[in-house]
């Protein structure tokens, strides 16, 4: 009753105005309002149900016929008119009610735009199942002969003659694959690999010969193409013969593999999760939120890391609500320099990223970077005050190295807290070629002696720096966690757990009830609409509650 009473979806049915060109038709009177499958779409998410119970709701309950705007004798939408406006909701305005609702949530809870945010992420799994790699592979490649035969519908004889479709999709009666032992699997891969591979080289061969188009077709193929070639080339190595044949295929290594390996074909989109000891396929889900509401809600696919989700939650808040947040407090997936970097620029300087930031310097026990100082003027001071400007841009960091040369440091009275002890100087010339007394007896094979590495740097080395461009966001960050309101701010990030538990429990926003990133997207944000309305319901009845109050005692 307070939503109904309070809240104004008057900006939203606003900007759904456009719905009408896209489902209605010129002359013909709309059955339902805007405001009416509005509030249908958020009684959806409020309880977490499917269009056709929220339908049936509507239709026999009196206070969600109230809720939703329709009299006692009038017709409510069916399940597909709402789905219909829900998903054209999705393609176009995905965040409006999020945002709509958050705005209005602001104005009676000022204070939540000013407050610190904590943030976290969770796993949010497919629809799909986990394919192995012989049904990703005989997947993509049925979908790639189907989309081929509707761009091109007469018949392909080079596709008729030469495609093994029996080492490609197996033959009739063949042994399920889960029933055969790791030697017989491998094979089966490696056999249905190397047909898929010269499917791929024929279906190119005739894909080369099309006109380019933007019809969706031509579009499906081209999704196709992409996605076997993906597949063959994360997971396999091929053997080519002269003419351009497949003769070997061999099972690529782990680290070896391309990024984002696809672990369904049904939904490609979705990725491998690995958190600590669990793996989830699907979808990684950024929220960022004060104790009471969600500021931001974000999905990606699966298999992007965490540390990447921590800027774009302060960057939407910033084009969303022209707000950004004091603080945002993280775990140590946060704890890097460049993120402290990007979350600044992000936010323009106005948030501060809160987080375990790693201190290497304590691991050992030489100078380091940061007992250096660098000037505006890119002159690097060393602990001894020795200065240097001869730098080099790092070829593989955010960077510049900074070298010392060995006559610079010459005297130093850090040279081993620097450097280390000076390494042992090497046997006398010639004394290893002094002649011995003849052997009275055959000679016998030494033993063989491991080589022992030298410890310490030689006289004439050189000490290098590695100086980060995040160097002042790093010192910045150390410097604040040895303050006490660092352990004030770390006492807030627990409360990120109870704000993901409700969105898993009861949002659903644990499985994901389409494919691809956009519906997950969607349907985390929708989650996170519903969690803040049931907050706001409570802190509003709490706020309207009468106290008990006692009587202040008689002077007299």
């Amino acid at each position: 009753m307070a939503i109904k009473q309070d809240f104004d979806w008057s900006a939203v049915e606003q900007v759904c105005q456009a719905f009408r060109l896209y489902a209605g038709k010129q002359g013909v009177e709309a059955t339902h309002t805007l405001g009416q499958l509005c509030l249908g779409v958020v009684l959806k998410s409020y309880y977490n149900l499917s269009y056709a119970a929220t339908a049936q709701k509507v239709r026999s309950d009196s206070l969600m016929r109230w809720f939703v705007g329709y009299r006692l004798d009038e017709t409510s939408f069916s399940p597909v008119t709402l789905w219909r406006f829900d998903a054209w909701l999705k393609q176009h305005h995905p965040r409006l009610l999020f945002t709509q609702t958050l705005e209005q949530i602001d104005q009676d809870f000022p204070e939540e735009a000013e407050a610190a945010q904590i943030g976290d992420t969770f796993a949010m799994r497919t629809r799909a199942h986990e394919q192995s790699r012989t049904e990703l592979l005989r997947t993509c490649g049925q979908g790639l002969l189907t989309a081929l035969k509707q761009v091109t519908p007469l018949p392909n004889p080079l596709l008729e003659t030469d495609l093994n479709r029996t080492a490609l999709f197996g033959a009739v009666g063949d042994k399920p694959e889960w029933t055969l032992d790791k030697p017989q699997r491998d094979l089966l891969e490696v056999g249905t690999a190397v047909a898929a591979h010269q499917l791929l080289g024929q279906v190119q061969a005739v894909y080369a010969t099309l006109p380019r188009s933007r019809d969706l077709l031509y579009l499906a193929l081209t999704h196709r193409l992409s996605l076997l070639a993906k597949v063959l080339n994360d997971e396999f190595t091929f053997t080519l013969d002269e003419q351009g044949l497949c003769q070997q295929a061999v099972l690529r290594v782990k680290h070896a593999k391309g990024s984002y390996v696809i672990g369904s074909a049904i939904d490609p989109e979705a990725t491998f999760r690995v958190h600590g000891e669990r793996c989830d396929l699907g979808y990684n889900i950024s929220v960022a939120a004060t104790p009471r509401f969600i500021r931001e809600i974000a999905a990606v696919t699966g298999a992007t890391p965490d540390s990447k989700l921590v800027a774009p939650a302060i960057e939407a808040q910033k084009s969303e609500l022209g707000l950004v947040p004091p603080k945002l407090i993280y775990d140590r997936a946060a704890g890097t320099p460049k993120i402290y970097a990007e979350v600044e620029k992000a936010s323009g300087g106005q948030t501060q990223l809160v987080a375990r930031l790693i201190n290497y310097a304590k691991a050992s026990p030489r100078c380091g970077p940061q007992d250096c100082s660098l000037s505006e003027e890119g002159v690097l001071t060393c602990p001894a005050g020795k200065t240097s400007a001869r730098s080099y841009r790092s070829q593989g960091g955010d960077g510049w190295h900074y070298r010392f040369l060995a006559g610079e440091c010459q005297g130093c009275p850090l040279w081993e807290r620097c450097r280390g002890p000076l390494a042992p100087a090497d046997p006398q010339p010639g004394l290893a070629d002094a002649p011995t007394a003849a052997p009275t007896a055959a000679p016998t094979a030494a033993p063989k002696v491991q080589k022992q590495g030298r410890s310490g740097s030689k006289p004439t080395s050189h000490r290098t720096f590695f100086i980060s461009d995040y160097a002042y966001q790093q010192r910045q960050a150390l410097a604040y966690i040895q303050t006490p309101a660092f352990g004030q701010d770390m006492k807030l990030r627990p409360q990120i757990e109870r704000i993901i538990s409700c969105l898993v429990r009861y949002h659903g926003a644990r499985h994901a009830a389409g494919y691809g990133v956009a519906n997950a997207d969607y349907q985390a944000r929708m989650a996170g609409m519903a969690f803040n309305l049931k907050s706001w319901v409570k802190l509003i009845n709490e706020r309207r509650r009468p106290k008990r109050t006692r009587a202040a005692p008689d002077p007299a």
